[in-house]
C-alpha cells in the first residue's frame, strides 16, 4: 500500500475513427495518436493507468485494431483499469463480447452493467466502473457506486457520460450530475465522454474530463496525471500533446 498515487487518465482514443487530416488513413492517425499518448503517460512514471471509455470507435473496429491495442495496451509497465464508453458500449454486438481485455495480464476490464470493482492491493488501490449497454437518458454513469471497501488506501471511480452542472438540465444521455460527482466516496472520478479537458472537482472529491488524445477540441489533444498524498489535496494536471500537422 503506498501513501502516495500517482494516475493517469485517458480516454476517447477512437481507434479506428475517421481521420481528421485529407489523405490520411483513419487507422494509422488514431492509433499514431494513442502510440504518442502512451509514451508520453510513460515519461511520468506513474503507477497505474485509468482508461474511461472510446477505446473504439465503434463496436465494429478491425481484428486486426482489436489485436494491436490489446497488445500495446499489454505492453504498458502499470495496471490498466478500463470502461467501455457510448461507442463501444456494451451491446449485443459488442467488441468487448467477442474479444476479453482481461487476458491482458495488467488490464482491469470494468464491463459488467451494474458495476464491479477492480482491486490492485500491491498499490492499496479499488478501483469502480460499470458497463454501459445503451447510450441513454435513462443511464447514469455514477450510479450504484458502492462505499469504499475496507482495507483500501485509494479509491478511484470511472464514468463515461456528459456532464451537468448544478441548476442544468438535459434530455441528453449518459448524465453526469455535479451533485453524483459530490456523493461520490471516490478519491478521484476519472471521466470520459467530453473531448475538451474539464475540471469538475467537488469538496471531497476530485474529477476531471482528460480531454481526448487524438481531437484538438478546447485546450487541445490532452491526456490528465493525478497526484493523490495523505493530507494532500488531489493534484490533477492536464497535459496537451503536440498535434502533428
Amino acid at each position: 500500500m503506498t501513501s502516495n498515487l500517482r494516475i493517469a487518465h485517458c480516454s476517447d482514443i477512437h481507434l479506428d475513427g475517421d481521420s481528421y487530416r485529407d489523405g490520411v488513413d483513419g487507422r494509422d492517425w488514431f492509433r499514431a495518436g494513442f502510440d504518442r499518448t502512451l509514451s508520453a503517460i510513460r515519461g511520468h512514471t506513474p503507477d497505474m493507468m485509468l482508461l474511461a471509455g472510446d477505446l473504439f470507435d465503434s463496436n465494429a473496429p478491425s481484428v486486426e485494431t482489436v489485436n494491436w491495442a490489446m497488445d500495446i495496451l499489454g505492453a504498458q509497465p502499470f495496471p490498466i483499469a478500463m470502461i467501455p464508453g457510448n461507442h463501444d458500449c456494451m451491446a449485443a454486438d459488442s467488441v468487448y463480447h467477442r474479444h476479453d481485455f482481461n487476458r491482458i495480464d495488467n488490464v482491469h476490464m470494468l464491463s459488467a452493467e451494474a458495476g464491479e470493482l477492480a482491486r490492485l492491493d500491491g498499490l492499496g488501490v479499488a478501483v469502480w466502473g460499470k458497463g454501459m449497454v445503451e447510450h441513454a437518458p435513462e443511464y447514469i454513469p455514477l450510479a450504484g457506486c458502492p462505499e469504499r471497501p475496507k482495507g483500501y488506501r485509494w479509491y478511484l471511480g470511472m464514468g463515461h457520460g456528459i456532464h451537468v452542472p448544478h441548476g442544468g438540465s438535459t434530455g441528453r444521455s449518459s448524465q453526469i450530475h455535479m451533485q453524483d460527482i459530490e456523493d461520490s466516496p471516490c478519491d478521484y472520478l476519472a471521466l470520459g465522454h467530453h473531448h475538451a479537458a474539464l475540471e469538475v472537482h467537488a469538496e471531497t472529491t476530485a474529477a476531471a474530463y482528460c480531454g481526448s488524445p487524438t481531437d484538438t477540441v478546447g485546450r487541445g489533444a490532452t491526456y490528465a496525471i493525478i497526484e493523490l498524498a495523505e493530507n494532500t489535496a488531489p493534484g490533477v494536471v492536464i497535459h496537451e500533446l503536440e498535434f502533428p500537422d
